[in-house]
């Protein structure tokens, strides 16, 4: 017998063994209480249903549409509800990519990304595609693009894994990201306790992985670029190759740093690794690199040409205030990077954007200070603004503001302006962090409530009027005097008159596409993500993620044109020699 429920019929069932595992020491402990509750919970007599997958919905990685009645039926089931977007969703990815490993399809495991947009332009099928392959995952998705499962269930944020059995039953559900302890708990005990029962299937269920139907690129989701004080160099994070390109700005690759394997190692070019780096900075001879997934700053030093580590562990922290020296100090998935100064010392802090706690930070690269006269020691890596927790806050108090997956940084050191430019992401918003005294204040987008982070669209005007959609990279003109912004999620770059406020739509027609133009009004983007300005304000390079490659906004000509990459695998391949990198 079954009945259609909600997470909160389940949650009534499980609250008492969540309290119970609070008090559970040993291992042991745990499992027998996780088994009394399935033994319990099972002899109800009417099993908590999941509805059944909708018809017609669109599916990836798999070879055609699955069902829970039949394709799923004998699998314990994990429905990681999502939206490719958000931090805590990619925090998740890890877990679920060692419980495939510990339990494939055939031990009666299967996850089953459920995609839940927030924003209009992740109801897309094509950028769903696009963030199947940058974040490598390897198990089913359904694009359930109207939340019609996540309302039957009354889910409420993202993300919410629920543990199916093999009836499609609901056996328990974890919010957010940090529960991986359970989660492995939940599944093994699930697994083992219905194998028992003979109701495990150990058939295929016939994955298809949609990244093995596409040929190679030459780069592969590059994030973020940057120039270096001349104009003549480039820096490009390959996200998706997990490499850093150092190129001219012609196109002829100087150096290919890591890749194409993740991981993480210091030492020469060579044989360093990165874990889909985003960020890049560059002062003379020296590149830092936010390396994302590897939870690090890097340091790449071009005249040694070697790479070092100079914050993090290697592991996602928690830590939301920061002190420690670098190589002690734990920190979350750092989305980019800018260098300033605070206190005498030119560049001497580097600003990260804390894209995993929501918050700015700096690591001082020397001596420096904070805003009132602390003064800080080189090597210190420390929070600077935002409280942790994620929302649109401005506020006279660093401390006290409030961030929402800060994705973009861009320094305008000179009066008046003396701040940090901030794309924040998941608020929409562009904002302004003062360097003389911390404070926090709205450029443009968003709306004035804090806690909404529903507040998008695609609107050119002023501050609170004008509407972007998960803007990722900001840009400062030094010379002209305004800021770039990469409209994300709605295709476009914007400009934004920092006195007036005024942001205006410059170049994209606001469809997914990769249209030249050459004009800046028929021009196409993929959800740009990083912007960089060279040649004395002449130029923007974009880094146009989903169509992989850089392009370079002529600025005066208002045209747009490509960085030649052809250059970047010929280059490469002389650039080796016996294991060493000799260009």
């Amino acid at each position: 017998m079954a009945a259609g429920c909600s997470l909160s019929s389940l949650l009534l069932v499980q609250t008492q063994l969540d309290h119970s595992l609070q008090d559970a020491v040993s291992t042991e402990q745990k499992e027998k209480l996780v088994y009394e509750y399935l033994k319990k919970l099972d002899g109800r007599g009417q099993d908590l249903k999941v509805p059944e997958f909708e018809d017609g919905l669109e599916w990836l990685n798999t070879k055609s549409p699955l069902s829970l009645s039949k394709h799923l039926s004998g699998k314990v089931v994990v429905l990681d509800f999502f939206t490719y977007c958000c931090i805590n969703c990619m925090h998740l990815l890890p877990d679920l990519h060692e419980l495939e490993h510990e339990h494939s399809d055939k031990d009666g495991l299967v996850v089953v990304g459920v995609h839940s947009a927030k924003f209009p332009n992740e109801k897309v099928l094509e950028n769903i595609k696009s963030a199947v392959l940058r974040y490598n995952v390897t198990h089913p998705v359904v694009n359930d693009a109207d939340a019609k499962l996540w309302q039957e269930l009354e889910v409420s944020c993202w993300p919410t894994l629920v543990i199916l059995g093999p009836r499609g039953n609901m056996l328990f559900s974890l919010v957010g990201e940090g529960n991986k302890e359970k989660l492995f708990l939940f599944t093994a005990a699930a697994l083992k306790f219905y194998t028992g029962k003979g109701e495990v299937k150990n058939n295929s269920i016939g994955i298809k992985l949609y990244r093995d139907a596409l040929p190679p690129s030459i780069l592969s989701f590059p994030s973020k670029v940057t120039t270096d004080s001349s104009g003549n160099r480039l820096v490009i994070a390959d996200t998706g190759h997990h490499r850093i390109l150092l190129v001219r700005k012609n196109g002829q690759l100087l150096h290919s740093i890591g890749g194409p394997k993740s991981g993480w190692k210091d030492g020469s070019f060579a044989e360093s690794a990165f874990h889909s780096p985003q960020g890049v900075a560059m002062k003379n001879d020296t590149i830092y690199v936010a390396d994302t997934e590897n939870h690090l700053i890097r340091k790449i030093d071009l005249l040694e040409e070697k790479v070092s580590t100079i914050a993090g562990i290697g592991s996602q922290g928690t830590d939301k205030e920061g002190g420690a020296t670098g190589l002690k100090q734990q920190i979350s998935s750092p989305w980019d990077l800018a260098l300033g100064t605070a206190g005498s010392n030119e560049d001497n802090v580097l600003w990260i954007a804390m894209a995993g706690t929501h918050q700015i930070w700096a690591l001082f690269l020397e001596d420096g200070s904070l805003p009132k006269g602390c003064v800080v020691k080189k090597g210190t890596c420390i929070r600077f603004a935002g409280s942790g927790n994620e929302e649109n806050r401005n506020n006279s108090y660093p401390h006290k503001a409030g961030f929402a997956q800060p994705s973009g940084l861009s320094v305008a050191q000179e009066e008046p302006w003396s701040c940090v430019f901030i794309a924040d992401a998941e608020s929409s918003t562009v904002r302004t962090m003062s360097l003389k005294e911390g404070a926090v204040k709205h450029l443009v987008g968003g709306e004035r409530d804090p806690l909404n982070l529903f507040a998008f669209g695609d609107v050119d005007g002023a501050g609170i009027n004008a509407k972007l959609q998960h803007p990722l990279g900001v840009a400062w003109n030094k010379q002209k005097g305004l800021l770039y912004v990469a409209d994300s999620y709605n295709h476009k770059i914007k400009v934004v008159e920092p006195k007036t406020k005024q942001c205006a739509t410059i170049a994209g027609t606001g469809e997914a596409s990769n249209a030249l133009g050459p004009a800046f009004t028929r021009a196409a983007f993929n959800e740009p993500g990083g912007l960089a300005v060279g040649e004395n304000g002449r130029v923007l390079y974009v880094a146009d993620s989903n169509n992989h490659h850089i392009k370079v906004l002529d600025l005066e000509t208002q045209t747009v044109s490509v960085v030649r990459e052809t250059s970047f695998i010929k280059k490469a391949e002389t650039c080796m020699q016996n294991g060493r990198t000799v260009c």
